[in-house]
């Protein structure tokens, strides 16, 4: 039997959970963003840049911080399904992220379940056809990610350094845990993965760079969403999104070539892999090229059992 995918960076995990404790000792309810920023630089320092540290270091590693928040606040991973954009994603590094951070995550798995499933996500990132550096920003992700599932779990049961930033009903800080839980995934993505050149000097060795960034991307928005409970702003693209209208509106948008049947492409939706293996005209505007090929391409489409 072959074994399940091996996470190289448990050492970030470890990490991650050890900083968590770190920003619930040092901050209160009143903290600020600065604040956040000042204590992480404080934990991430002497792990990774022994002194004496350069002001250079210390304004980018504090960079990191605020660069994160705003991607965050800002949805910046919703790019990759912005046509003209350049993705930060591929696709599908996107069929694994949306996973990880998708409703399946948020709100259809039982918060005592979502461990196996987080694993069960991992496991198939070695099995998605990537490259090895195009697992990293995943491999990096899912790691925070179950480390920060237990962690909420344990600190949830019996609270100590984050007790003061809970909700007084302790069953809503247990709901809470898939979003905490997705936001750490999220940031840690982020970090990985926010520019090709690194947020950190040396921008040569840009591994180390983006795992170190990675990590501080984890802890900021891992930790900010329980501390200042930020909730990303509404995007251009979402007022245009498919998932705007229902079945009803959608036929009235679309119709269909009289006497042919071809529907016609939808360009104001998102752009998403709906799963078809040819081109294709789609009625959800799954981002596949389009050619003039009518319904028998337009079937693979996967999205169109859905409407």
């Amino acid at each position: 039997m072959a074994d399940l995918t091996f996470n190289p960076y448990p050492q970030i995990g470890e990490q991650l959970t050890k900083g968590l404790d770190f920003i619930g000792s040092n901050l209160k309810p009143t903290s600020t963003v600065d604040d956040l920023a000042d204590t992480i630089y404080k934990y991430i320092q002497p792990i990774y840049y022994p002194s004496p540290v350069s002001k250079q270091i210390e304004i980018e590693i504090k960079s990191v911080v605020y660069n994160m928040i705003n991607a965050y606040n800002n949805k910046f991973i919703d790019s990759s399904f912005i046509p003209g954009e350049q993705p930060m994603f591929g696709v599908q590094q996107m069929n694994v992220i949306m996973m990880m951070i998708g409703e399946v995550t948020t709100d259809k798995t039982p918060v005592d379940a979502l461990g196996s499933w987080l694993l069960d996500v991992q496991d198939s990132i070695g099995q998605a056809g990537l490259s090895i550096s195009g697992q990293t920003p995943l491999l990096l992700a899912s790691t925070c990610g179950i480390n920060a599932y237990n962690y909420w779990i344990a600190q949830t049961n019996k609270p100590t350094s984050w007790e003061a930033f809970f909700q007084k009903n302790a069953a809503i800080n247990y709901a809470n845990i898939p979003f905490w839980v997705a936001s750490c995934i999220e940031g840690a993505l982020l970090g990985a993965s926010a520019t090709r050149n690194g947020l950190i000097a040396p921008t040569t060795d840009i591994v180390s760079v983006n795992i170190v960034s990675a990590l501080i991307g984890a802890l900021t928005i891992g930790g900010g969403k329980v501390i200042f409970k930020w909730v990303p702003r509404i995007q251009p693209i979402q007022l245009a999104s498919k998932l705007s209208f229902n079945k009803e509106v959608i036929s009235k948008i679309v119709g269909s070539s009289e006497g042919t049947g071809m529907r016609k492409p939808l360009s104001i939706f998102n752009w998403i892999d709906c799963g078809a293996h040819s081109p294709h005209w789609c009625n959800t505007g799954c981002g596949i090229k389009q050619t003039d090929r009518g319904n028998d391409a337009d079937s693979d489409c996967e999205m169109n059992s859905k409407l």
